[in-house]
């Protein structure tokens, strides 16, 4: 078994991932997300700098009736960025404080790879933190569902109320028979750009709606949910250890599960569930960092970005129990004209202390001498790379 600790952001991410170009039409990105099963994308310009990111909830709030109206701008986001030695505990801390379903890792600008819940349920399986919880523990206390018969108008609505992305569908005994998703409903709020008969490019005009069958409707309270539903659904008679609902939803290429008694469903587990209980253990392996003998604000935010970025990365997977770090800081005149700075660093664990002294004519070079030597210092001490 391994431990989400131990697993970096570079190990989990997509470096080979699909986006879409900044003056791709909104059409044109629906059709790439539905065909991928991607649930958000990354918009790039030609020379692969992030412009920002799409997520079919924006594309389903924006659209609507209009989708010639809504520009890329006013549909795209600004996406969570990570680091590559982040921990999987740190990227699901991200992912729901966030509440955005793509994380992006630049370099200079350049987007070098993405994070979605399809990388964090492949990185889920064999974990350790898993063994003990089940799908009683990670479901909704309140399941919402729809009904066949109910309006996409009504479920669009009842989806954004709850801030939930999929809803299990019941027919009028309140037997289950599918599952509809936000992106099920993309297909009714955009055209899709492909030829028509005549050869020309298909669209739309004034509010009509198009869904699969080439059937016109006039909104979206004339469509109802079992034109779009998918009647394939993942699901478990009774509640499963944790891991078992992981290794379920790999093997059928799902993010939700439903927990069913007889044809009735009793609960859903979806991937953000098991983030969203992975972030819990992030407060496990946080440090007290403490910074004296700085007076600067812009030096103290800065020294603690350094700091930050090093606990959050090879310094912090190697720590057993941190307690404290101490940073003590103590600015020499040289020669009538710059500070040579001295730092003294103690980091408090259960097992073990140890200091470093460094000093250097900068500020953030010191900082990095020391933290280098901290690292050094620890890895000597619990044998960890």
């Amino acid at each position: 078994m391994k431990s989400a600790s131990e697993l970096s952001a570079s190990e989990v991410m997509e470096k080979d991932f699909i986006a879409a170009e900044e003056d791709s039409s909104l059409a044109s990105i629906k059709n790439t997300m539905e065909e991928n099963d991607l649930r958000a994308i990354p918009v790039v310009d030609e020379k692969n700098n992030l412009e920002g990111a799409i997520g079919y909830r924006d594309l389903v709030r924006q659209i609507q009736f209009n989708p010639d109206s809504a520009k890329i701008e006013k549909v795209m986001h600004q996406p969570p960025e990570f680091e590559a030695e982040d921990s999987l505990i740190e990227l699901a801390e991200l992912r729901i404080n966030s509440g955005r379903k793509l994380m992006v890792h630049t370099e200079g600008n350049k987007l070098k790879g993405v994070i979605s819940d399809l990388e964090f349920l492949n990185a889920f399986k064999g974990l350790d933190q898993f063994d003990d919880v089940t799908t009683m523990d990670l479901g909704p206390i309140e399941l919402v569902t729809t009904f066949e018969e109910d309006s996409i108008e009504e479920a669009r609505h009842k989806m954004l109320d709850h801030n939930v992305s999929r809803l299990p569908v019941l027919d009028k005994d309140g037997n289950l028979t599918g599952i509809v998703t936000s992106t099920d409903m993309l297909k009714v709020l955009i055209p899709r750009e492909s030829p028509d008969s005549g050869g020309t490019k298909g669209g739309r005009t004034g509010g009509e709606v198009f869904i699969a069958g080439g059937d016109e409707k006039d909104s979206l309270n004339d469509i109802t949910v079992n034109e779009i539903m998918n009647r394939m659904v993942t699901t478990s008679e009774g509640h499963i250890p944790g891991d078992e609902a992981i290794e379920k939803m790999a093997e059928n290429d799902t993010r939700e599960m439903l927990v069913v008694d007889g044809n009735y469903p009793q609960t859903i587990v979806t991937v953000k569930d098991f983030i969203d209980y992975l972030s819990e253990f992030a407060e496990d392996e946080t440090v007290l960092v403490s910074l004296v003998g700085l007076d600067v604000a812009e030096e103290k935010a800065a020294v603690h970005q350094k700091v930050r970025k090093q606990i959050r990365g090879s310094l912090g997977r190697k720590l057993d129990r941190p307690e404290e770090l101490k940073l003590r800081f103590k600015k020499a005149e040289k020669d009538g004209k710059k500070h040579r700075y001295e730092v003294s660093v103690q980091l408090v664990t259960d097992d073990y202390v140890i200091n470093v002294d460094e000093e250097d004519w900068d500020l953030l070079d010191v900082v990095d001498q020391a933290l280098s030597e901290l690292d050094t210092l620890v890895k000597k001490e619990t044998g960890r790379d």
